[in-house]
């Protein structure tokens, strides 16, 4: 089971490979999340950050570093978007002060009670991904039409047996795939021009058709998590 206060779900967005949308999903997730009046933290768990400066943090004060190395987490030095989630910032930092037991021992210290908490991790395997794994009930795996991305897949699948559910990211017929959402997101420019600026898709294209599908695809998840 994973680590959770109350009835929070943790859920983790991996793979591998990169390039897959990843990013891009867990930001999505979280605001459609909130949009559907569940309490949500978003996570950056990459040293990498591109979660971190996607959102507009160049220099955060707090990032998940100091949560798991010595500062409380309280509802004051937690960040609150304009798009209505939680979010903790990722630095390099985190690639040194990582480990199960921290990450385990943050989430049931959380100040508040969510209903769900996204991990989004980097596209390695690392300890960021094992930790990741540990604490998650459920894990999504964007895949879309190629190799890089299903090898992402089956790999995540020889090395944990936590639930792991694929995301198909535009059209994809592999057989590998199942078990997948039942609901595909579609591709769009739209969702470019979004990465471009600190706001998703779901909020500067609110009533686009990509938009939409990224909003089926979280109720989904929901329903997975006995959530809806």
């Amino acid at each position: 089971m994973g680590i959770g206060v109350g009835q929070v779900k943790v859920i983790a967005i991996a793979n591998p490979a990169g390039g897959v949308g990843k990013t891009t999903l867990a930001h999505c997730l979280a605001v459609a999340f909130a949009e559907f009046g569940k309490k949500t933290l978003l996570i950056d768990l990459d040293p990498a950050a591109p979660l971190t400066f996607r959102l507009g943090f160049e220099n955060p004060r707090l990032t998940i570093t100091e949560f798991l190395l010595d500062v409380k987490v309280t509802e004051e030095n937690l960040v609150t978007t304009s798009e209505r989630f939680d979010f903790i910032a990722s630095d390099s930092r985190l690639a040194a002060n990582l480990d199960e037991g921290a990450l385990s021992q943050l989430l049931t210290r959380l100040p508040k009670d969510y209903d769900l908490v996204i991990l989004d991790i980097p596209p390695t395997l690392t300890r960021s991904l094992g930790a990741a794994i540990s604490a998650a009930d459920q894990i999504f795996v964007p895949v879309s039409q190629n190799l890089h991305s299903l090898r992402g897949l089956i790999q995540l699948r020889k090395i944990t047996d936590k639930p792991i559910t694929a995301v198909a990211i535009g059209e994809v017929n592999y057989e590998e795939l199942s078990p997948v959402l039942d609901v595909a997101i579609l591709r769009s420019d739209e969702v470019e021009i979004a990465a471009s600026s600190d706001l998703s898709v779901l909020t500067l294209s609110k009533s686009s058709e990509v938009s939409e599908s990224y909003r089926s695809a979280a109720y989904s998840v929901l329903e997975i998590l006995g959530l809806e």
